[in-house]
């Protein structure tokens, strides 16, 4: 039998089940108006994260139309009940897994994370998961998804992904459905998506101040409706940055009101699908291999005084990043960052690699990252889009810029002929795209709009990498 009518059948038989419930437990169905999000996906493994919710959306009258109210702890409240997995692969006989059903409740903010393994490389999954009142035997409700699982190391497939940065309530630009670059980013058809950190900010109007404020934030922001659309069928990877992890220009063992810094790393780990570390790697095909660095978690104070000591990465995730690195036969490395590492930044700055304040490290790193083949940076943080070069080494970065042409707040330093081979003060997204083992980076620009009308976005710039 097709796959795709077998997988219609199963999900029918839950819909007919659902028809005969009778109309009072209809009346409590959870919903998950955050969605779902897939993250973490290699070769043969993905984490599912979702939510159970009591309304389809968020009351966003909450928020106050100047957003001058703390942020709403009910904004997106959350359900208890049971979930359920269920993923079904392509090919001639279909299979289809399903979990056991998981319990959430207000401990882990009703959500919860599946773990999928043993799957096959270079393959397209469908996902269901089905919500349940506690002790019913029928689902209330049901969320798809569908993602496709990384190729083989030794396979040479095109691949297609995209990096965005800094997001918040003040830049949403269609009203209910968030912002509109998720609507154009589906149109470059991406592989996976990597989201550099500042996906919210805590000390941003509204404000979050406590972990339940916190929480709410993150329950409103995936809530909102592009988002949630495009977490549905694009695979995630998330980092975090200052204002995701607790207030601006952060580290460990300051506070911003309630919410301590392990407050906020927790916080994290529960609001997006992670697995053991925040720094890690993966290889999608013979031509790709990206590398994600955690910058908050290992930091020493901005304000220490530079030297050997003085880090953002700690020496642990130093020793392996480079240790990996060199070990890497991928045809085009790209090393993803919270914060630039070539800049130049803008001026007052002093959380970053392209700062004097991380000097030592940031030389560091440049010196051994340019003496590797086919090796790019690629950062978020700053809120306007460039491609630059060391003028020392040679190193080339690519800094992706804010969600929006909304979010160009606290300016930019301009374009610098010593640095730039590219500079904008545009908000948008980066895309990256490998095909026959070239690469190319383009940069999009993103006019918000009241969601009605979503024109593709509009390229702004191309680069050809390795040449």
């Amino acid at each position: 039998m097709p796959r795709s009518l077998e997988f219609d059948l199963f999900r029918l038989s839950l819909l007919l089940l659902l028809i005969f419930v009778p109309a009072a437990r209809v009346a409590y169905a959870q919903h998950f108006a955050s969605g779902i999000k897939i993250g973490e996906v290699d070769q043969t493994s993905a984490i599912v994260w979702a939510r159970l919710t009591k309304d389809k959306s968020p009351n966003l009258k909450l928020l106050g139309p100047k957003l001058e109210h703390p942020m709403p702890e009910e904004i997106v409240p959350g359900e208890t009940g049971t979930m359920l997995l269920a993923h079904s692969t392509t090919g001639e006989e279909i299979r289809m897994v399903l979990s056991h059903q998981v319990a959430v409740g207000p401990e882990s903010d009703f959500t919860h994370q599946f773990v999928l393994t043993d799957l096959e490389p270079d393959t397209e999954y469908q996902i269901s998961v089905d919500s349940f009142k506690p002790g019913a035997k029928e689902p209330s409700n049901t969320i798809d998804g569908k993602f496709r699982t990384a190729p083989a190391e030794n396979q040479t497939a095109p691949i297609r992904f995209i990096v965005s940065t800094c997001q918040a309530c003040r830049s949403v630009d269609s009203g209910a459905d968030g912002h509109a670059a998720y609507a154009k980013m589906l149109d470059f058809d991406p592989h996976f998506f990597v989201h550099t950190g500042d996906i919210l900010y805590y000390d941003k109007k509204p404000l979050a101040k406590t972990v339940a404020q916190a929480r709410a934030k993150w329950n409103l922001m995936f809530s909102f409706g592009h988002n949630r659309t495009f977490h549905r069928q694009v695979p995630s990877y998330f980092m975090k940055d200052d204002h995701d992890t607790l207030k601006n220009d952060c580290w460990p063992g300051q506070k911003y009101g309630d919410i301590t810094f392990e407050d906020g790393l927790s916080i994290f780990r529960e609001q997006v699908p992670m697995g053991e570390k925040t720094y890690r790697t993966f290889r999608w095909g013979k031509d790709v291999q990206i590398w994600m660095t955690e910058n908050r978690d290992f930091r020493s104070p901005n304000k220490m005084k530079d030297g050997p000591e003085k880090t953002i990465l700690g020496d642990e995730q130093k020793d392996w990043l480079m240790k990996t690195l060199k070990e890497s036969d991928a045809t085009h490395k790209f090393v993803i960052c919270p914060g630039p590492i070539v800049g130049p930044d803008k001026k007052g700055k002093a959380d970053n690699h392209s700062n004097k304040a991380f000097a030592r490290e940031g030389q560091q790193l440049r010196d051994f990252l340019s003496k590797l083949e086919n090796t790019y940076v690629i950062c978020g943080d700053r809120h306007w889009q460039y491609c630059s070069q060391d003028p020392k080494t040679g190193l080339v970065e690519l800094g992706c810029g804010a969600i929006n042409d909304q979010h160009n707040f606290g300016g930019d330093p301009g374009e610098n002929p010593d640095f730039h081979r590219y500079f904008s003060n545009k908000g948008g997204f980066l895309g990256i795209t490998v095909a026959e083992g070239k690469a190319e980076a383009s940069w999009f620009g993103v006019n918000g709009d009241d969601g009605n009308v979503l024109p593709k976005a509009k390229v702004l710039h191309t680069e050809k990498l390795g040449e």
